[in-house]
């Protein structure tokens, strides 16, 4: 997070000391004492600029929203020529670390976006606003891409909603866009690659469009409260990502199309009767990763043809988790490996398992990501205990974990895109069959096997479509 004073110098011309005073005041009382509060770290100052580093995107922009809000209300008896008015830019991005300073793309980006926000205002980067959105009682309206000096590509900016704005439905305040949901878990998916292929068919976010983003982060019991945040704007389709999302959305309506997406198997959930003829308010697309959960422990089984003890970890879900754990253990017999399945839902279940697993266990299969497992709690664990990780999730393999075999989920977002284009332009969803992935994504680490001591034979590694070295 980048801060600084609007009109810094001026003020500072018409009253030196006034101003110094006035500054320090509002750092103690307010701005210092709010970025504790959300665990920021004031990395360095500049006179009347701060670079705050935070650990989470949603304290950091919390933490920028209870600043400019207690700065209103400071300034609220206050002349407009005395009054001191922060601009707030945010981004998320790699940084450099170096004697206690941070530098690096991320900083820059986040430095561009304060020198856009108006006086009492916050600009945010889209990466930031994926994170955020639906999970603080904020909005935010969307400025387009807009070029930042000194950075070489074009970065959608979203700018902080303040006043009666953001008191009406989104919906209703921007009545010349067509509204579309995003209810999503803990992980961040690809939604680039949707907006693009949104765009190649004509519909562009905050011009002809509206994406509003809502997550559960982990917590199914919020996903009928987010449905409904939707429905009431209202919004003429939901998107829905994971096999919780589209239930809720499913049970809270019966007449928004829903488009769902990252469901392994639709038609045994109970989500639609066929895939061919979904027969209700729902399409999509599944990513049948109960096909691929099987290939995944077969690959790991040519990288090592004597192992023999399989260890399962999945969350206790019920219908879903148990139809994925079961794949997995046909495939460990079949290919005469012994299965032990270990269910966590909760940062003590994890502790519970990794006391107990069987120390001769050569491999352990991770279920999908629910918002349920931690994945660095996962990973440090396996990692003292000498375990390779398996999964079907990208985002793990840079976490620590060995193989994952998955469906090319680009390829997936920029399809969703497809039934989105077909219902704006009246297509039901019933009318529109349920697709299948036509392409999978084999990603090694082998960072991780050089440190477990396993060598991944040369016709997988040539199979291999990314490598992390």
């Amino acid at each position: 997070m980048a801060a600084d004073v609007a009109g810094y110098s001026r003020l500072m011309g018409q009253d030196e000391a006034g101003t110094l005073a006035r500054l320090r005041t509002h750092r103690r009382e307010l701005i210092d004492p709010n970025i504790g509060e959300h665990k920021g770290r004031i990395v360095k100052t500049t006179g009347d600029g701060l670079l705050v580093e935070f650990p989470s995107i949603v304290e950091a922009v919390a933490c920028a929203v209870a600043v400019q809000k207690g700065m209103a209300e400071r300034n609220a008896a206050t002349s407009n020529d005395q009054r001191i008015e922060f601009r707030i830019g945010i981004n998320v991005g790699d940084v450099i670390v170096e004697d206690g300073d941070i530098h690096g793309d991320g900083v820059n980006v986040a430095a561009r976006l304060e020198a856009l926000a108006e006086p009492g205002g916050v600009c945010i980067s889209a990466r930031v606003y994926e994170d955020v959105a639906g999970r603080i009682e904020v909005e935010f309206t969307d400025s387009g891409e807009q070029r930042l000096k000194n950075i070489d590509r074009p970065v959608r900016v979203y700018r902080l909603l303040t006043g009666a704005a953001r008191t009406e439905p989104t919906a209703l305040v921007e009545p010349g866009l067509r509204h579309i949901g995003f209810l999503g878990s803990t992980w961040r998916p690809p939604c680039d690659e949707l907006r693009r292929a949104l765009i190649a068919y004509g519909h562009i976010d905050g011009q002809t469009i509206r994406i509003h983003y809502r997550w559960n982060d982990g917590d199914q019991t919020q996903l009928p409260k987010l449905v409904k945040e939707l429905v009431d704007m209202p919004v003429e389709l939901i998107i829905a990502t994971g096999t919780p999302p589209v239930q809720a959305a499913k049970l809270t309506t019966s007449t928004i199309p829903i488009v769902m997406i990252e469901v392994g198997d639709p038609v045994a959930y109970g989500i639609v009767p066929s895939l061919m003829r979904p027969d209700s308010n729902v399409t999509g697309l599944s990513n049948n990763l109960h096909e691929y959960a099987p290939r995944s422990v077969r690959l790991f089984k040519e990288i090592m043809p004597e192992a023999s003890r399989l260890a399962i970890l999945a969350p206790t879900l019920g219908p879903v988790a148990d139809a994925w754990v079961k794949s997995v253990e046909g495939a460990a017999q079949a290919l005469a490996m012994v299965p032990r399945v270990h269910h966590a839902s909760n940062p003590g279940d994890l502790r519970r398992v990794f006391a107990g697993i069987d120390r001769q266990t050569e491999v352990l299969v991770l279920a999908p990501p629910h918002g349920m497992l931690d994945p660095a709690t996962v990973f440090a664990a396996t990692m003292e205990l000498q375990i390779p990780v398996i999964c079907q999730w990208p985002e793990y393999l840079h976490d620590g974990a060995l193989l994952s075999f998955f469906p090319d989920r680009t390829e997936i977002y920029r399809r969703l895109a497809y039934y989105v284009d077909a219902i704006l332009k009246g297509a039901k969803p019933s009318e529109l069959p349920i697709e299948e992935p036509s392409k999978s994504w084999l990603m090694l680490n082998l960072r991780t096997a050089k440190t477990l001591g396993i060598e991944i034979p040369g016709p997988i590694l040539m199979r291999a479509d990314e490598v992390i070295e």
